[in-house]
């Protein structure tokens, strides 16, 4: 594992290949089940207040549905697409790829919402927020490019659509399954 966590961690640094990950199947399921564990956390930390942090653990299946929902929108993208590149036999080093660096960023989230909590000026908050996310947003581009044959900004194009559109359409699918639980968590 900490061989695959030097992997991914490359992958950020923009040094990665899709050559030296692990694509088996166990390593790729572990990677989406602890993405899935740490969906909570972040949402959760959110909130200084223990009502509001209560509230969504009181709805914490709901989220993790739309976190589960979310990822396998994704997961049926990345196939369309490397569907319709002609490079299918890469799906599982892209998706191990992908959850991996997802972690990553997701751990890098958890980390900045800790210090947000110290003595920071708003200011600088909005900077690392805004520098952590096109930072993610290079790397998911990294990942697909090299993934798809493609240039750099064409991966970020892609990274930008897969996860727009997969979470947009988690979004709307569990606002019609649980409409009132969903009114309920976003008040």
């Amino acid at each position: 594992m900490l061989q695959a966590s030097k992997t991914y961690f490359r992958f950020c640094i923009f040094r990665g290949s899709l050559r030296d990950v692990k694509g088996d199947s166990t390593t790729t399921i572990v990677l989406f089940l602890l993405l899935l564990l740490l969906e909570l956390n972040p949402l959760v930390s959110l909130f200084t207040d223990s009502e509001r942090a209560s509230k969504l653990l009181e709805h914490r299946a709901t989220i993790w549905l739309l976190a589960l929902t979310w990822h396998l929108a994704a997961v049926a993208m990345i196939f369309v697409v490397l569907k319709w590149k002609q490079r299918v036999s890469r799906l599982r080093e892209t998706l191990a790829s992908y959850f991996g660096v997802f972690i990553l960023f997701q751990l890098m989230g958890i980390f900045l919402q800790l210090t947000s909590h110290a003595a920071l000026p708003t200011l600088m908050r909005t900077i690392l927020v805004f520098l952590w996310l096109s930072w993610s947003c290079g790397v998911f581009g990294y990942v697909f490019g090299s993934a798809l044959e493609l240039k750099f900004y064409q991966g970020i194009v892609v990274a930008l659509a897969v996860n727009i559109l997969s979470y947009v359409l988690a979004f709307a699918l569990i606002a019609v399954l649980f409409s009132d639980t969903l009114v309920e968590i976003l008040q």
